[in-house]
């Protein structure tokens, strides 16, 4: 019996000794993100469940590169340069058609923040009244969110007058143009600060339907490391939830963090931006949910306005077998 005690002793004190130098605990698996854009509260999910040391408690260890002038979260997950990008639901789609094998397994925002701004004593409250009215245009995809939004309305491209203005708002604050092709998540947030009452239109009310935010991987990747990104899936849709419960201890977290020269108002104000675009729901309506019917009707949106010169099959662009995992239980 001594020597029984003995044995299961010594048992005993080889696994305390070996969990405290973390003998048993598997190596993490390296995960590099690559963001769309700056690491500010636009990826609060990501950035909270980093904090928190989820993706760790999961097995990964996750590497965030925000975004560089230059940078292509697709070019960098093609290359193997990051195993996940962050798109929007229109690059995506782009990406398909001239061949490469990505899938979105996620979108952060059932709708984008894209948007036509004006300053409210101009009364521009739709399309229709931005007829012959000056709009700032700073990019070519502002310019074909105004198309949509336009053609909405049955207008087009030759019923205003498009100014090319960068991304810079002052000719707006100066009267040089009465619109701006704006995000809802940040310049009216700085107008509103510097003491201007403005409308907006909501590119998402006027035919403009693409995701925003939409987390991607390569299909070699969802054939190899299914478990991975399910991993990744799990602890992301968690950050996001965990996100939305208080905004401005979130925003605090990100602005300390992981974007210092912005404000914590201003980062809560976007986060409330946020939450509105992931919570409008689409079908089941859950957080991160994507619809086939959607998808495509986006890929007809680009071919229709001459983005792209084919279409591809919706189901070629997005899965839904991780997020079915996630909330139905629904094995990979």
């Amino acid at each position: 019996m001594k020597n029984v005690c003995v044995k299961m002793m010594m048992c005993l004190l080889i696994v305390v000794i070996c969990s405290g130098q973390g003998i048993a605990k598997e190596p993490l698996q390296p995960v590099t993100i690559q963001l769309n854009w700056v690491t500010n509260v636009q990826f609060a999910g990501i950035l909270m469940a980093k904090e928190r040391g989820w993706y760790e408690d999961a097995g990964i260890d996750l590497t965030i590169k925000g975004w560089k002038i230059g940078i292509s979260s697709i070019d960098e997950v093609v290359a193997g340069r990051a195993q996940i990008g962050v798109a929007e639901g229109d690059t995506l789609i782009k990406a398909g058609v001239n061949g490469n094998a990505l899938r979105a397994i996620a979108t952060q925002f059932q709708e984008t923040p894209f948007c036509l701004m004006s300053k409210k004593s101009l009364g521009i409250e739709t399309p229709e009244q931005l007829r012959g009215k000056t709009v700032g245009i700073n990019s070519p995809e502002s310019v074909v969110m105004t198309k949509i939004v336009l053609a909405s309305k049955r207008l087009g491209y030759k019923d205003i007058v498009p100014v090319q203005v960068g991304w810079d708002i002052a000719p707006l604050i100066n009267d040089k143009i009465d619109a701006y092709a704006a995000f809802m998540n940040h310049d009216p947030l700085y107008m509103k600060e510097k003491g201007y009452e403005i409308n907006i239109i909501p590119a998402f009310r006027y035919g403009y339907d693409f995701y925003s935010g939409v987390c991607f991987v390569t299909e070699t990747m969802i054939r190899k490391q299914p478990d991975l990104i399910q991993k990744f899936m799990d602890v992301t849709l968690r950050g996001w939830k965990e996100s939305f419960k208080d905004l401005a201890v979130t925003a605090k977290l990100v602005v300390e963090k992981y974007y210092p020269e912005g404000s914590v108002s201003q980062q809560t104000e976007s986060l409330k931006v946020f939450r509105f675009l992931a919570r409008l729901g689409k079908g089941r309506k859950y957080l991160g949910w994507m619809e086939e019917e959607y998808w495509a009707k986006g890929i007809d949106i680009l071919h229709d306005f001459k983005q792209t010169d084919r279409k591809i099959p919706a189901a070629d662009v997005f899965t839904l077998k991780f997020l079915e995992s996630v909330y139905f239980g629904k094995k990979k």
